[in-house]
């Protein structure tokens, strides 16, 4: 599909690409309705198989109502090249992707528990709704600007009450690098514990900058996933300690069943770990604690450091809302034509 920068869908004018993906593309636009910047999720081919994802994507979207699921504003289709594109319209997220941001350092642990605490809550709601994302991931989590994160993208996602099964070219659903070893095997039976261990792989690659594992090929890639240990986290980093590092391996446990109960109360363990005296400097560097020794001399016996109320952080909310529409497909010169273009922040999202 050629690229459509600088046209329009309907009200919604298409300034910068800014995202790719095996099944759609995501644009940055303008609504000239409501005068607001959008993100336009524009799936590539038109068949059976992808007007079910789109129809199962945008309702599943509308019908969420948690303040950290990327909420949808508009759905449609458009006539271009005498094919039909099926859209998805969303906010535009100002500060682009987690992957983004890690790739530019590894996160404090503060700002990990902030993070995790955020897409805790939204997978916790989703899987009591009786959903399975199946495709969680850096590139799948959106900061606003105002620091608060978001989890999006659907298209794969596994609903308990659906009789139908998406199908796909190849034999897994999801992202190599994070699927849970279970799913390698039999991908239909994905449950709410599949989705915590790709939040592990996520908290993994969150604190120490590297996915736990990588090869050059996919196949080795499953196969570390199935029969190899993860590494030490603290041989990443000296921010990590022995609390925080139980966390994290417990959560990338090969057998679902030892693994976490649900994504809260992975979130609260490791922000429990990450706060424990002793556990870090102001430069989030792990040093051990300091225990009481005897006192030989008139000196005071070394205590070890208090921890503080202000140590904790806490979540803000954002309300959501949504609407749908059929548009019509035109060109238009783009607004921004006379600008350099921008950094994709969006980018290798998997759609």
């Amino acid at each position: 599909m050629p690229g459509l920068e600088g046209k329009t869908l309907g009200r919604y004018e298409l300034d910068q690409l800014v995202g790719k993906g095996g099944m759609a593309d995501v644009y940055k636009g303008y609504d000239t309705h409501f005068d607001r910047t959008v993100a336009v999720k524009v799936f590539k081919r038109e068949d059976e198989d992808m007007l079910r994802r789109f129809v199962r994507e945008a309702r599943l979207m509308a019908s969420f109502h948690n303040e950290h699921l990327v909420p949808i504003y508009d759905a449609g289709q458009y006539l271009a090249d005498y094919e039909t594109r099926y859209y998805i319209v969303m906010p535009f997220m100002e500060g682009g992707t987690l992957r983004t941001r890690i790739r530019q350092s590894p996160l404090s642990l503060d700002e990990a528990c902030r993070v995790l605490k955020d897409i805790a809550d939204a997978l916790d709601y989703i899987h009591q709704q009786g959903i399975v994302h199946r495709d969680i991931k850096a590139s799948n989590v959106l900061l606003d600007g105002q620091g608060r994160y978001y989890l999006s993208d659907f298209g794969i996602a596994r609903i308990s009450t659906d009789a139908t099964q998406l199908t796909i070219t190849g034999n897994v659903l999801g992202t190599v690098d994070y699927i849970a070893p279970e799913l390698f095997l039999d991908n239909h039976k994905a449950d709410a514990r599949s989705d915590l261990y790709s939040l592990g792989v996520l908290l993994f690659e969150m604190v120490t900058g590297q996915l736990p594992f990588s090869a050059e090929n996919q196949l080795a890639v499953v196969t570390m996933h199935m029969t190899k240990q993860p590494p030490s986290p603290r041989s990443f980093s000296e921010a990590i300690s022995p609390e925080v590092e139980r966390v994290i391996l417990k959560a990338l446990e090969k057998r679902p069943e030892q693994r976490y109960n649900s994504a809260t109360e992975l979130a609260d363990a490791f922000c429990r770990a990450a706060t424990m005296p002793g556990n870090r400097t102001g430069r989030n560097e792990w040093v051990a604690p300091a225990f009481a020794i005897p006192a030989t001399d008139s000196k005071q016996a070394v205590l070890p450091p208090v921890l503080t109320p202000d140590s904790r952080n806490s979540s803000t909310s954002r309300p959501s809302s949504h609407a749908s529409g059929i548009e019509s497909f035109s060109p238009v010169p783009s607004r921004f034509a006379t600008q350099p273009p921008l950094e994709p922040r969006y980018s290798d999202i998997h759609t």
